[in-house]
């Protein structure tokens, strides 16, 4: 009997929608929904079905009817691969689903659950099902191959990355000199086909390992001091989830039922974790600016004008303090915490919703772009202003989620995370450029390119909203020319008053280049808008690494081709050995990130603004 025939026979498959099968996007008020369906979902549905393969679905739709999202399967291209009596909807918290999803089926010999939350495969597993973290490895599963995350690095030949195409092998981080080390889950017998392809293949941890768990690089901010992974290992987590030690960082699964929160390293700094989660491509794909440098540019009079009088140091404080609980966000509304376990981080969203609706008037078209964390649905939020004669796409973006992690006891679900100046000071920074750009548009009425306003959510967690945003516009084809990401924009005490703006990608080196040019357009705005400020820090600057780069949501865009930088506060030493040292904020991811310098944040959010302006309509 071949391998289609064992793995179709008394079979059915069910499938997860976001994150798994299509990317989500709702309304702003939550009641209609669009899918798109991800690169190879078709393909994949259309082979089980050929191998005698019954397909379903379970999913939780929240508070949208069902019938609604049956519609959004069959306008995304994906209904008729479905059986309609395996339509299963409702909560993913226990197994009670799954168990219901088989009853659908008629208890069959094997069933299969396709879902990218470890906390929801879990719950499948105890139903009895088998179950896999992606639909590329729907079929090796059924056939009762297992999965085992792999480190796999490329032997000395230009094409040698293609035969990842043709096996089980899904990535999911792409690093070492110009991407030659892919970090993936995969079959056991992938992994034995790489060995005989020249790959070198490490296996990290146990086979059946990726059923329940998910994969995370842990950055020890202090290995160059003594380290913490003894001490940490020893008092906390249990050391079985360390998978490797590398040079980015240690490797580690999370189990389902366990939160990356639990991993906060003394003196971590700044993104100090990455959830590492299926890749559209291998990094390389180029969007954006052109490869010749940028002509210089003029503020006009009547730009400037207009940047000064939206972009103000009040206004941005006014911002910090509704979003870090200082005053009520909105009828009456106080948040405490924007953490993705507390019921702030919802209160956030809605009350983002709500701004970005009163500052375009009707102009802006505005969404939640969904994705599940944790076993959590959670919300991205988009305003955008369409584009009026030229195209493409400039994105102005910081993170809308925080916590107080760094806190003894801290307890994510109650305690209060304020975050003013983690994000909140980049949340209020791109707001005042909301502003500013629907003021710009309406006093000099210019030709320019779409301009969208965008929050992540649980950035703090592992860039994990960002990335399933760039994965969607990725899979789009959306025609990004810029990211511009505030992130930590209000703490400067020390006299200097120094900035950072990020642009290093290592792994593609003409990313990188966009990416700089974008942030050299940044820097060269200072003087003309914000000129209180000096001169930013600008990395990477003579080859050194960048310290940021991946550690907050413009790598997200990055690994999709896009070019973007991140503008943020003195977070690290250099660039360059006479640069002044960090000036890292000592309130960072603790209870009291309370406060934030207004006029500091007001000037680094103008100067921004003003790139994003410049990049629509230049």
């Amino acid at each position: 009997m071949g391998a289609g025939a064992r793995a179709g026979a008394g079979a059915v498959a069910f499938f997860d929608i976001g994150d798994t099968l299509a990317a989500v996007s709702l309304s702003g008020s939550g009641d209609r929904i669009e899918l798109t369906a991800f690169p190879g979902v078709r393909e994949v549905l259309d082979d089980l079905r050929a191998r005698g393969v019954r397909l379903g679905v379970v999913s939780d739709p929240g508070p949208i009817p069902p019938d609604e999202v049956t519609r959004a399967l069959k306008d995304a291209g994906l209904g008729d691969h479905f059986e309609t009596d395996l339509l299963v909807y409702g909560r993913k918290d226990a197994p009670r689903i799954f168990e219901r999803a088989a009853e659908r089926a008629g208890a069959p010999r094997r069933r299969l659950f396709v879902g990218e939350d470890a906390a929801e495969r879990s719950h499948a597993l105890r139903a009895g099902f088998l179950v896999a973290p992606h639909p590329r490895l729907a079929v090796p599963v059924l056939e009762q191959q297992a999965l085992r995350f792999l480190r796999i690095t490329a032997p000395p030949d230009d094409g040698a990355m293609a035969a990842l195409r043709d096996l089980a092998v899904v990535p999911l981080h792409v690093t070492g000199p110009a991407g030659t080390i892919v970090h993936a889950v995969a079959t056991a017998a992938a992994a034995a086909r790489l060995d005989d392809l020249g790959f070198l293949v490490d296996r990290l941890g146990a086979e059946d390992l990726p059923d329940t768990t998910d994969l995370y690089l842990l950055r020890d901010d202090r290995a160059q001091l003594g380290g913490n992974s003894a001490r940490f290992f020893e008092a906390g987590p249990p050391a079985r989830g360390v998978l490797a030690s590398t040079a980015d960082g240690l490797l580690v699964a999370v189990a389902a039922g366990e939160s990356v929160e639990s991993y906060h390293f003394r003196g971590a700094q700044h993104g100090h974790n990455l959830k590492l989660v299926p890749l559209v491509e291998t990094v390389g794909v180029r969007a954006g600016l052109p490869e010749a440098p940028l002509a210089p540019v003029t503020i006009e009079p009547a730009e400037r004008e207009v940047l000064d009088t939206t972009v103000r140091a009040e206004k941005v404080g006014e911002h910090v303090e509704r979003y870090s609980g200082a005053r009520p966000a909105g009828d009456g509304v106080v948040i405490t915490s924007r953490h993705v376990h507390h019921a702030g981080n919802a209160a956030a969203v809605t009350a983002l919703l709500d701004d970005l609706a009163q500052i375009g008037a009707g102009r802006f078209g505005i969404r939640r772009h969904r994705f599940t964390h944790e076993g959590r649905p959670l919300d991205n939020v988009e305003a955008e202003l369409p584009g009026t004669g030229l195209d493409g796409i400039v994105l102005v973006t910081a993170h809308l989620d925080s916590t107080g992690a760094r806190a003894p006891g801290y307890r994510p679900d109650t305690d209060p995370a304020p975050g003013a100046d983690d994000d909140a000071s980049g949340v209020a920074g791109v707001l005042a450029a909301a502003e500013a750009v629907v003021a710009l548009d309406a006093a000099l009425a210019r030709p320019r390119r779409a301009v969208r306003f965008v929050l992540f959510n649980a950035e703090e967690h592992g860039l994990v909203g960002s990335r399933a945003y760039a994965r969607e516009q990725a899979v789009l084809g959306a025609p990004i020319v810029a990211v511009l990401q505030l992130d930590m924009i209000g703490y400067d005490v020390r006299p200097e008053r120094t900035f950072e703006l990020h642009a290093g990608f290592g792994p593609a080196p003409a990313v990188e280049a966009d990416s700089l040019a974008l942030a050299r357009r940044v820097a060269e705005l200072v003087a003309q808008v914000s000129p209180a400020l000096p001169a930013p820090q600008l990395y990477p600057l003579h080859g050194e690494p960048d310290p940021a780069e991946r550690r907050s949501d413009h790598y997200s865009f990055q690994l999709q081709g896009y070019p973007a930088c991140l503008a943020s506060e003195d977070l690290f030493a250099g660039p360059g050995p006479d640069a002044p040292p960090e000036e890292m904020n000592p309130q960072y991811h603790l209870p009291s990130d309370l406060t934030i310098d207004t006029g500091y944040a007001a000037d680094i959010a103008r100067v921004v603004t003003a790139a994003a302006w410049v990049a629509a309509t230049r």
